[in-house]
């Protein structure tokens, strides 16, 4: 008879965006791979669709498209490594990607090629009378990720996870 205990690898894949929120999933994340031994990788995305349309909407010439595109480069770059420096403080070793186009379609497509077992993202309460109107683009893209998501997604919403992380 074949032992079959073999366990597949726990893998987590962290989408962050410089946000307060995507930085406190990214620690949260790093707890979570430290207590389950998880796998995990942060991905950082350029919203080149965004640029694309203020540029046909002529919100933004031609040059500062490059420009805008390349300062996001740049910012994401310094998120990835903040995130890994992060997880490398307690003990986890991450990976990190930056890539470029859909923010959705990049994390779960990313998430697929990773063979990730859960997603995690940042994610802000509204606060009691806030207009519906006012949802940053992250939110939205937060229930795009959630509705089309073939594994689970974990929103942290946790105010107090500095300290947390801190402590940990």
């Amino acid at each position: 008879m074949s032992d079959k205990s073999e366990e597949k690898s726990k893998r987590l894949l962290v989408a962050i965006n410089g946000s307060d929120e995507s930085i406190h999933a990214a620690m949260y994340a790093v707890m979570l791979a430290r207590t389950y031994k998880a796998e995990i990788k942060f991905l950082y995305v350029i919203d080149s669709a965004t640029i694309k349309y203020l540029g046909m909407n002529q919100m933004l010439a031609k040059d500062e498209q490059v420009d805008y595109k390349v300062d996001l480069a740049y910012e994401g770059q310094n998120y990835l490594e903040y995130a890994v420096s992060l997880a490398a403080s307690k003990g986890v070793i991450a990976q990190s990607e930056l890539k470029d186009g859909s923010v959705v379609t990049e994390i779960l497509k990313s998430a697929k090629d990773y063979e990730a077992n859960m997603i995690v993202i940042g994610g802000a309460d509204r606060k009691k009378g806030e207009l519906l109107i006012k949802r940053n683009v992250h939110s939205s893209h937060q229930s795009d990720i959630i509705e089309n998501s073939k594994i689970p997604v974990l929103v942290v919403k946790q105010e107090d996870i500095e300290t947390k992380f801190k402590l940990f």
